[in-house]
């Protein structure tokens, strides 16, 4: 496995939690201009015992919701006919991720434990269009979170699953 050294916008990061499944962050944006670097993620619903592909991810949903409108990261009518033709119940507004931050100093000392797998190319401000997200740059949270807590946290704070071919750029 190729040692993680940079992490871009649309980037697969699997990882194996607690649980013994795969599991799959998608990267929505990224902060490097200066310190603290940070990578923002959408939580993905692949869960299996195999490694997944990104022909499998891309039969997954990521946690988000579907209820903002935000003036400021607008998405390109291209992008929200996309959305809604998916997604007709979100019809005006926008999808947005929750998002997973992780610094990136955090990262790289448990980087080891993650695979890139592919790259999406996926909407610009998806994480900016959510309404939440919580630091998640501890590794012993992460495979504990993706295992045990993700399917009653995340409904708990307003979010719910779309399908991820909604948020790609074709």
């Amino acid at each position: 496995m190729k040692k993680i050294t940079d992490i871009n916008q649309g980037d697969l990061l699997t990882f194996k939690a607690t649980d013994g499944k795969y599991k799959v962050l998608l990267c929505t944006s990224t902060y490097k201009e200066k310190s603290p670097q940070n990578f923002s993620f959408a939580a993905l619903t692949y869960e299996n015992e195999d490694k997944p592909t990104v022909e499998d991810i891309l039969h997954s949903d990521f946690w988000g919701i579907g209820n903002t409108k935000n003036d400021y990261f607008k998405y390109s009518d291209i992008e929200l006919n996309q959305m809604w033709r998916i997604h007709p119940e979100t019809k005006p507004y926008f999808l947005g991720s929750y998002g997973l931050i992780i610094w990136r100093k955090d990262f790289m000392k448990f980087r080891d434990n993650f695979e890139i797998i592919g790259n999406l190319k996926i909407v610009d401000n998806l994480d900016k269009n959510g309404n939440g997200g919580m630091n998640a740059s501890d590794w012993d949270f992460l495979k504990d979170f993706f295992s045990n807590k993700i399917n009653s946290v995340l409904p708990d704070r307003g979010q719910k699953t779309f399908k991820l071919k909604a948020i790609i750029n074709d």
